[in-house]
């Protein structure tokens, strides 16, 4: 398709091609439609100026600031790295170019609605995340595998194994030990119970293995930590 040479853009269009920060918000905190709808009143001021056209290369601009604007708003508000979204969207800047409003507003819903999945799964997520963790916090003293856990939860082995790595960074194995020292930690501090005793109140079924799980965490035993608060 021709594009015909436009006029050079006003000030406040700049603004409308790199400032998005309107839409971040819309699309975090009212959701997709919004967002969408907003995006579509920023098309349509740039492109009435010239029968409802961009040239590509500013329809280009366009939709990869959105993008990119975006990704680093979700980023700094949630610290949530959506890369992958990132780059794949980077087809849907491309397929915005046809200098024509229904191509660029078909590219930058596509954008908006593909982070509003990601926000969505990620809740998601979080969600199923708060019920494990909450589960384990109150089940510390019994056996707690992981194949237990998903049939509690409802889910499945593998992914409680994805969202626990990508959403708190460790094993579902590393979460529990260090939920069961924390506790330790706590009776250790705040009580006279014995070492044997504790270990049975955080779930180890050995005071050896509490102490060598202790060790490896905190970097002294039971007992070091113990003398170490009252020394």
């Amino acid at each position: 398709m021709e594009c015909y040479a436009q006029p050079p853009l006003q000030r406040d269009e700049w603004e409308l091609l790199y400032d998005h920060s309107q839409l971040c918000e819309a699309l975090m905190q009212e959701g997709a439609p919004v967002a969408k709808a907003l995006f579509a009143l920023r098309v349509d001021h740039l492109t009435s100026r010239e029968g409802g056209s961009l040239p590509d290369e500013t329809a280009i601009i366009l939709l990869t600031s959105l993008n990119r604007s975006l990704y680093d708003y979700l980023l700094f508000q949630l610290g949530i790295s959506f890369s992958r979204c990132c780059y794949d969207n980077r087809l849907h800047a491309h397929a915005g170019v046809g200098c024509s409003a229904g191509a660029l507003q078909e590219a930058g819903d596509a954008i908006l609605d593909a982070y509003a999945e990601e926000l969505r799964q990620n809740h998601t997520q979080r969600t199923h995340i708060e019920r494990i963790c909450a589960y384990v916090q109150g089940h510390l003293t019994e056996e707690l595998t992981l194949e237990r856990v998903a049939r509690e939860a409802y889910l499945s082995r593998c992914y409680i194994c994805q969202i626990f790595k990508s959403l708190v960074g460790c094993t579902f194995g590393e979460y529990v030990k260090r939920e069961r020292i924390q506790r330790a930690r706590a009776l250790l501090a705040s009580t006279n119970r014995s070492i044997e005793e504790i270990a049975a109140a955080c779930g180890f079924h050995s005071a050896t293995y509490f102490a060598t799980v202790f060790k490896g965490i905190m970097g002294m035993t039971p007992s070091a930590f113990r003398h170490s608060l009252h020394g």
